[in-house]
């Protein structure tokens, strides 16, 4: 009996390792995530079905009037010369992601990943089985394939935009269940941070995010307590929680203390989307749990700005988005315009960098 209550016990142990193992690092995904699309759309394409999936797949060169066929593995199986049609617009077949619907003669079709449309990609004597994905290349510079949310999507080369006439990868609402923890003992911080892993999938649905973005934006909303208010302990901070009126009154508002940043993270507008939902306002932000939502949506906000900003900084991309929030997020909107924004010499910046280190999401 003793024999097989020690098996038992070594068997619950191994599974458990074997558990915890597969259980991913958010921060370790992030960092591979960013090298791999710094290399460029072929190998994000290659990198994720080496990695995340297990079905051959196609990919169509326009500029080379190539087709690649590969196995499983990303090992080559076949090569062929065929014509493609001119232009990235979806209505000409154009540049990314297709499902393969069949060929007629030499003329081969595929489902849009946008809307399952089909169209005609490519003619040439090439056999394809149904359903194999197919990736056609961009001719122009302006769109590219990139790994993002463990999944291959086509967009734009900058930053993700919202153009109709391309084969533009869908919104990708799939939510990762997520575990926050924090080496910090503190009682505020490790309330501020299990809200933000407990209310991730409805912040998610509510703030219209995925499940990278979301990530990203709770790092940033944890990190920016540390030069904000140093997690809510730094004694101009609480003095101004104490005594609003006077705060007020000294930057020239009067008695309207709704101009003031309030809360550990100096919020001075909570998106209306979170009034609603949490019933809260600017005075309920003294609370970790309010506080938390409420900095993980104003960041949302400013994540929207910086992307429709992308194009007066020449270094903001999806995979550097994190580090020119912080710009909107003290109102240093110009810094962005003129194209004088380096996060790496921002020390608020970079304590927000040093404050995540401490911070660790489980998927």
């Amino acid at each position: 009996m003793k024999s097989f209550r020690f098996l038992s016990i070594l068997v619950s142990v191994l599974l458990g390792l074997s558990s915890a193992s597969a259980a991913e690092i958010y921060a370790d995904y992030a960092k591979e995530k960013k090298r791999i699309n710094t290399e460029g759309s072929e190998a994000a394409i290659h990198f994720f079905h080496q990695k995340y999936s297990d079905t051959p797949y196609v990919i169509v060169n326009k500029k080379s009037k190539s087709a690649f066929f590969f196995s499983e593995k990303g090992t080559l199986l076949e090569k062929s010369t065929v014509q493609t049609y001119p232009g990235d617009e979806l209505g000409r077949g154009g540049a990314g992601i297709y499902s393969y619907a069949e060929a007629k003669g030499f003329f081969h079709y595929g489902k849009a990943e946008k809307d399952l449309s089909v169209h005609a990609l490519f003619v040439g004597d090439l056999r394809i089985s149904p359903g194999t994905t197919i990736y056609v290349l961009p001719e122009s510079e302006d769109h590219r394939f990139r790994l993002r949310n463990h999944k291959i999507t086509f967009n734009a080369a900058r930053v993700l935009r919202n153009r109709p006439l391309f084969n533009y990868s869908p919104l990708n609402n799939e939510i990762r269940h997520s575990e926050f923890t924090v080496d910090y003992a503190d009682t505020f911080i490790k309330k501020y941070v299990r809200t933000l892993q407990d209310e991730k999938a409805t912040l998610m649905a509510l703030l219209n995010l995925e499940n990278d973005e979301y990530n990203m934006l709770a790092e940033f909303a944890f990190g920016v307590l540390s030069p904000e208010t140093q997690f809510g302990t730094n004694w101009k901070y609480r003095l101004k929680q104490n005594i609003p009126v006077v705060v007020s009154i000294f930057k020239g508002n009067g008695l309207d203390t709704d101009q003031n940043s309030r809360g550990p993270t100096q919020i001075k507008k909570i998106p209306p989307v979170i009034v609603e939902k949490y019933n809260i306002d600017k005075g309920d932000l003294k609370r970790p749990e309010n506080a938390a939502v409420a900095t993980l949506a104003f960041a949302a906000d400013l994540l929207k700005e910086v992307r429709n900003m992308a194009n007066l900084h020449p270094l903001i991309s999806e995979e550097t988005l994190q580090d020119y929030i912080y710009y909107l997020y003290q109102g240093r909107r110009y810094e962005i315009k003129e194209g004088t924004a380096t996060p790496e010499k921002n020390q608020s910046i970079q304590k927000i960098k040093e404050a995540i280190g401490h911070l660790t999401i489980e998927e």
